[in-house]
C-alpha cells in the first residue's frame, strides 16, 4: 500500500481501515513514509503483519516522527537495501519503491499526486517481472509455441 505523504485525514482513515482488513489474510508492504504509508502500517499491525521497506539504513528511522512505529515494525520485519547508519537521500527512494513493488502481489494506491513515487511504484508493479518457469523438455527441443 502506498500513497501521498500529505494525505487527508479521510485518506489516512481509509488506508488504515483497508490495511487492517487486508492484513487479516495478507502481509502489507509499504515504505514507512508520512501519510498513507504510516496509516497502512498502523492498520496492518491491528490485525496482521506488515513489512516496512525503507530508503536509509535500518537504524535510521525516517521520517523522525515514525521512530516508534519503525521500532515496532522492525521486530517482525523492516528491510533496507542500504547498510546500517546510511542516512536516506532522495535518490534512494526509487529503489525502495521498486522493492515494494517487487515484494507485492499488487499495489493499492490511496491519494497519490499525479507525479509521485506512489504512482511510479504502481506502474512498476503493473509490469511483469521475470518469473522462474520450468522448461518443458530438453532445451534443444523446439518449444511448441515457437513453431
Amino acid at each position: 500500500m502506498v500513497g501521498g505523504r500529505n494525505a487527508s485525514a479521510n485518506g489516512q482513515r481509509i488506508a488504515e481501515t483497508l490495511a487492517a482488513d487486508l492484513a487479516a489474510t495478507l502481509t502489507i508492504v509499504s515504505g514507512l513514509a508520512r501519510g498513507i504509508d504510516t496509516a497502512s502500517h498502523r492498520g496492518a499491525m491491528h490485525t496482521g503483519h506488515t513489512i516496512a521497506v525503507i530508503a536509509g539504513g535500518i537504524d535510521q528511522p525516517y521520517p523522525p516522527e515514525n521512530t516508534d512505529l519503525h521500532r515496532r515494525i522492525a521486530e517482525p520485519i523492516c528491510w533496507s537495501p542500504r547498510p546500517p547508519s546510511h542516512v536516506p537521500q532522495a535518490r534512494h527512494f526509487p529503489r525502495r519503491n521498486r522493492i515494494i513493488a517487487g515484494l507485492s502481489l499488487g499495489v493499492l494506491v490511496v491519494e497519490a499526486a499525479l507525479r509521485s513515487g506512489s504512482l511510479i511504484t504502481a506502474r512498476i508493479a503493473r509490469k511483469p517481472v521475470g518469473k522462474s518457469l520450468p522448461s518443458p523438455g530438453h532445451r534443444s527441443t523446439p518449444a511448441p509455441w515457437r513453431q
